[in-house]
């Protein structure tokens, strides 16, 4: 068994070889996908729209290449294997949005607010209100690390949380800030928006590897094209599912903006954001070691309110808003930004402004 399974090591390295080119292609043409902040809330629609547009037609096509090309395969229709693998994405999917809370929960040692720690849901209980959601349940996390987060699923409900860290850093006016953001979060539905987008890479990723052993096996399908064709084409479809990928974090990064749009226009001005999330960077930025636990608990990395992966630099100021208006300026790298979940600060910073221009502030 293990002769059988080595002899077919280069079709991983094969695998390997090309994932890793496209990725490479796409790094080095990063600074013009990236782009800037948009440049306004109408613009930011347009860009989450055209990007969902971008990965259901991708997965069309996808699911047509792959029905043709398994048609008969293992005696079954080509529509039928694409289907059966799909489920199968959507039922881990599921599962994952279903229990996620509890083992989120237990990683991030979340608890119930303390006495000195009620003003927190009192003001998750007004941002709700104001939001027209039903009120989430909030918790604090046991973790230094400064941040916040919004999951949920029908069986847990819906939840905020904020770290120790982050109410050790920030004043209360800051605080509400970042709360309105979560708020924003679960009002958008974005959990269970992000999560369905997940199923694309995920079953291109399983056609790909069906495609790739059809090919392996011999064919087999009705049409018995070249083996070796069904092979290449499903490695190339396992490459693809990278790409998928970083498509869903550029759409997860959308709805980061999304989200600090809602703080600044739901507390009528984009300041106490803007501080909390310069004042965020700085945290990071000083503290080497705060980088590395948020590295290290990765489960609720595309809740948080900023990205664990940050670019270490130097320097410490005592005025916020000279570090706002700082980092506003600081030039950002493409490359990292095309691998996180979330849009670099000064970016964040440079689009709250023109929220802030929309809302006359």
């Amino acid at each position: 068994m293990l002769e059988w399974i080595f002899a077919w090591w280069w079709i991983w390295a094969l695998e390997a070889i090309i994932a890793a080119g496209i990725v490479g292609l796409i790094a080095v043409g990063a600074s013009r996908i990236v782009g800037d902040a948009p440049s306004s809330l109408a613009a930011l629609r347009t860009s989450m729209g055209l990007t969902v547009l971008a990965l259901i037609g991708g997965y069309i096509v996808v699911l047509w290449i792959a029905g043709r090309l398994l048609s008969g395969y293992l005696g079954l229709s080509g529509e039928g294997i694409v289907l059966m693998l799909t489920v199968l994405a959507a039922v881990m999917i599921v599962a994952q949005w279903l229990f996620s809370p509890y083992i989120i929960n237990a990683i991030y040692r979340t608890r119930e607010p303390g006495p000195y720690e009620e003003w927190i849901v009192a003001e998750v209980e007004r941002l709700a209100r104001a939001s027209g959601i039903k009120t989430p349940k909030v918790v604090i996390s046991e973790m230094d690390m400064p941040n916040a987060f919004a999951y949920g699923s029908p069986l847990a409900g819906s939840y905020v949380a904020v770290t120790r860290g982050l109410l050790r850093i920030m004043p209360r006016e800051e605080v509400r800030a970042v709360l309105a953001h979560e708020v924003g979060h679960l009002k958008h539905r974005d959990v269970t928006v992000i999560l369905a987008l997940t199923l694309i890479p995920i079953a291109v990723y399983f056609i790909g590897r069906a495609l790739l052993w059809a090919g392996l096996l011999g064919g087999g399908g009705e049409r018995r094209g070249s083996p070796l064709m069904l092979a290449a084409v499903g490695a190339a479809m396992i490459a693809l599912g990278v790409v998928f990928e970083m498509i869903v974090a550029h759409f997860n990064r959308l709805r980061e903006y999304y989200a600090d749009a809602h703080s600044a226009l739901t507390l009528g001005t984009p300041r106490p954001l803007q501080r909390a999330l310069a004042r965020l960077q700085l945290a990071y930025e000083g503290n080497p070691h705060l980088v590395e636990e948020a590295k290290s608990n990765e489960m609720a990395a595309m809740l948080f309110i900023v990205a664990p992966l940050v670019e270490l630099s130097g320097g410490f100021f005592y005025d916020i808003d000279y570090v706002v208006e700082q980092l506003k300026r600081r030039e950002t790298n493409p490359v990292l930004e095309l691998f996180s979940t979330h849009p670099p600060i000064p970016k964040r910073l440079r689009f709250l402004d023109r929220v802030g221009a929309r809302i006359g502030i």
